[in-house]
């Protein structure tokens, strides 16, 4: 708030807005280093455009690659008139050797309320740390409320005009609102909540603890959501809002992601403490819940979460899942309506090691592959229809998979016994170590 006040007594004893925003610039204590692409925004509504004259200090590089908005018309430069270009199917600015441009551009608006403008800055693309202040002049409004996805530094109302500033990290993408209605904001630690009224304390309390710093609660339709910048309507329950916004979260820590949509809705869940909304959600969810212990489900998204700013995909779900259970798994890539695991130790059988064979866990139950042990064995393994027929020299078995209580059971095409079976049935010893799984018999 002393941000506020500074300005505010600026704007008061009657410093334009240019002289002050480079006062304040003066004032900032963290000096622009040359480190940091340094972007600032002097801006001006007058009705039907939004004119732009557009600073950057800290350029290292010769060109940067940049996004021009197709709302964005009149780009120029101080030093070059065209100084936007394609280049090799991208568009590219130059950079002088004193590392600082100025550019200047307007942006059309659709005259209508409430206004909304995404995408009005001229963007760079560079893996150099950016950052970026902003301040906005309206000559056509001097009551209504201008909001925008970045820090509050402050605001004045005048009568001739209004005026707003906000500072920013990271790139300059940073969408603008407008509305005549005048939402006076409220300011909670790093929470900038512009509402006709205040918020019921668990809707505060939810949004204090995210990363939004700009709330705006409206009384239009408009929904729109990044992790720091949050409009909605005044209608919206809290329970839609949370898990709309988490999801939004979720997808910027996982970028690059090409999962199911379901997958979204299942860590939704899991971070809102909420029962899944899709069909396939609630039946992994169930899975989760019945196969995995407590401390195992915790360890499986403690791995989801350690992986923060790399894609999602099955195939790691799968080794996470696994990790946390002990054993190997294609539940997510196969899409699998049951969760079931693959022991990791080499199966052996009389010394001789079947790296193919895997048993299998289900159900808290180690199940061995029959086939492939029996036949190692010397036994005749031969099946009809539901009837499994087994000889070994004058001795005979017949067992049915569809029996109740089978001691064979059938799991996606393969036969398996239950290791307590097994040794009710056959000759057979079994052992483990943390390596191998031996099966004696004779």
């Amino acid at each position: 708030m002393w941000k506020v006040a500074f300005i505010s007594t600026l704007l008061f004893v009657g410093v334009s807005a240019g002289a002050l925003y480079y006062q304040w610039d003066e004032y900032h204590t963290e000096a622009t280093k040359q480190s940091v692409l340094q972007h600032d925004i002097e801006a001006t509504f007058t009705g039907k455009t939004i004119e732009v004259v557009h600073h950057i200090r800290g350029a290292v590089a010769d060109t940067y690659e940049v996004t021009v908005p197709k709302e964005v018309k009149d780009v120029s430069c101080s030093n070059e008139k065209t100084c936007v270009k394609r280049k090799n199917g991208k568009m590219v600015v130059g950079a002088p050797k004193t590392g600082k441009l100025s550019m200047t551009y307007r942006v059309s608006i659709e005259q209508k309320e409430p206004l909304f403008i995404q995408a009005w800055l001229v963007r760079f693309h560079t893996t150099q740390p950016q950052r970026t202040n902003i301040s906005l002049t309206d000559v056509v409004h001097p009551k209504g409320v201008w909001a925008a996805d970045g820090k509050l530094v402050g605001y004045v109302y005048k009568p001739s005009f209004s005026f707003f500033m906000w500072e920013k990290k990271g790139g300059q993408t940073v969408p603008l609102y407008f509305q005549s209605e005048l939402l006076r904001p409220t300011f909670h630690d790093d929470l900038v909540v512009y509402a006709t009224k205040p918020l019921h304390q668990p809707a505060l309390s939810f949004w204090k603890e995210s990363d939004v710093q700009t709330l705006i609660v409206t009384s239009s339709r408009l929904q729109y959501m990044t992790p720091t910048f949050v409009i909605i309507p005044n209608t919206s329950s809290l329970a839609n809002v949370q898990r709309n916004y988490v999801r939004v979260q979720l997808q910027q820590r996982f970028p690059n992601s090409v999962v199911a949509d379901w997958i979204w809705d299942l860590l939704v869940s899991y971070m809102t403490k909420t029962e899944p909304l899709t069909k396939k959600a609630k039946l992994v969810f169930q899975q989760l819940q019945q196969t995995l212990t407590k401390e195992e489900q915790q360890t499986f998204w403690t791995l989801v979460n350690a992986n923060v700013g790399q894609p999602l995909t099955m195939k790691k779900l799968d080794e996470w899942l696994g990790a946390a259970y002990g054993a190997n798994t294609t539940f997510f890539q196969d899409e699998q309506s049951y969760m079931t695991f693959t022991e990791r130790k080499v199966l052996v059988v009389n010394d001789v090691k079947l790296p193919n064979a895997h048993v299998l866990l289900k159900d808290g139950q180690q199940l061995f592959p029959f086939v492939p042990i029996m036949r190692t064995l010397g036994y005749t393994v031969q099946r009809s229809g539901e009837a499994v027929f087994i000889e070994k020299g004058s001795a005979r078995w017949r067992f049915f998979t569809n029996s109740t209580n089978a001691v064979i059971q059938e799991w996606d095409g393969t036969l398996y016994i239950e290791r307590t079976q097994f040794p009710k049935w056959f000759s057979v010893y079994i052992s483990e170590t943390n390596e191998e799984i031996y099966v004696v018999g004779q």
